[in-house]
C-alpha cells in the first residue's frame, strides 16, 4: 500500500512543526516539511522523525513561498520525488509586529498570507489526486465582519474567481498608498485582509474542485503562543495544530466533500 504523502508549508516551528509531528505519528505516512530556512528545519525534521509512527517517513525540502523560482524547484522536486501529493497542509503565514501599517508592508503581508499560498497551491494542483485535501490555516481574523462597508464586504462574499481577489487586495493596499482606505471603508488591518483573501480563495478553490471530489477547508488554529505571537497566544501551537491534522487525515473520505469550502476552528465549523 502506497503511503499517503503530505506537505505542511511553513513547517520547522510553531503550528506547523506540530502539525507535521501530528501527520506523522500516523501509519504508513510520508511527510513533506517545507520550510524557508534548511537550517532550521533539519533540527525540525529531526524532532518529527523521533516522534514519528514505524514506517513513516519525514523529509525536508526548502520553500519560500514568496519566491516563484522556489516555488518551481520545489514542484519540479515534488513530482520527479513524491509523484503525487495527497494532502496539502498551508499553514505559512505572516504578520507584521507592533503597529506597523502602510501599503509596502500590506503589500507584503498579502503575498505571503494569500498569493504566497494560492501560487504554492496552483503550482502543486497538478500532483494532487481527485480526492485529495488542501487545508488553509486562515485564521477569524479575516472573517467578512471585519469590512464594515456592506458593498466592499459584499465583493469578497461573492468573488467566485482568485483574480476578483487579487482585484480587491490592490484596491486596499491603493487605498492605504492614498490615505483613504478608512474613508473608502477599509480596516486597518493587514493581516486581517490577508487572511480574509485566503478565507475566501478557499472557498472559491473548493467550487472549482469540487467535480474532483478534492476537499479544501479553511481552519483557524486559535490564538496560539508561537513566535508570530511573540509568544503571547492563549494556546499552545499543539492546540492549534489540532484541527488543521484532523481536516487532514482524521475526517473519514465519506464525510470530506461535506467539508469542503468550509470554516473550521476546534473541529466546528464557523461562519465565514
Amino acid at each position: 500500500m502506497s503511503p499517503l504523502t503530505a506537505i505542511v508549508t511553513g513547517a520547522n516551528q510553531g503550528i506547523g512543526l506540530e502539525i507535521a509531528r501530528k501527520l506523522a505519528q500516523h501509519a504508513n505516512t510520508r511527510i513533506v516539511m517545507a520550510a524557508r530556512s534548511e537550517e532550521k528545519g533539519r533540527t525540525a525534521q529531526a524532532q518529527v522523525q523521533a516522534d514519528a509512527a514505524a514506517g513513516s517517513e519525514v523529509l525536508l525540502h526548502q520553500l519560500d513561498i514568496t519566491d516563484s523560482g522556489s516555488i518551481a524547484r520545489f514542484a519540479e522536486w515534488a513530482e520527479q520525488e513524491l509523484h503525487t501529493v495527497d494532502v496539502l497542509v498551508n499553514n505559512a503565514g505572516f504578520a507584521f509586529k507592533g503597529n506597523a501599517f502602510g501599503a509596502e508592508e500590506a503589500q507584503q503581508t498579502i503575498g505571503v498570507n494569500f498569493r504566497g499560498t494560492a501560487n504554492v497551491t496552483e503550482a502543486l494542483l497538478p500532483l494532487i489526486p481527485d480526492g485529495g485535501r488542501i487545508i488553509n490555516v486562515g485564521s477569524s481574523a479575516g472573517k467578512l465582519s471585519i469590512v464594515k462597508d456592506i458593498t466592499l464586504r459584499e465583493r469578497f462574499e461573492r468573488a467566485a474567481r482568485r483574480e476578483e481577489l487579487e482585484k480587491l487586495c490592490d484596491n486596499f493596499v491603493d487605498a492605504i498608498r492614498l490615505g483613504k482606505h478608512s474613508q473608502e471603508g477599509w480596516p486597518s488591518s493587514m493581516y486581517g485582509i490577508s487572511k480574509l483573501a485566503l478565507n475566501q480563495y478557499g472557498r472559491v478553490l473548493a467550487q472549482q474542485l469540487q467535480p474532483r471530489g478534492i476537499m479544501v477547508a479553511t481552519v483557524c488554529p486559535g490564538y496560539c503562543s508561537t513566535s508570530m505571537s511573540s509568544f503571547g497566544g492563549s494556546q499552545s501551537a499543539e492546540a492549534g495544530a489540532d484541527t488543521p491534522a484532523w481536516l487532514a487525515v482524521e475526517v473519514p473520505a465519506a464525510e470530506a466533500m461535506s467539508k469542503s469550502g468550509r470554516f473550521f476552528r476546534d473541529r466546528k465549523e464557523e461562519p465565514f
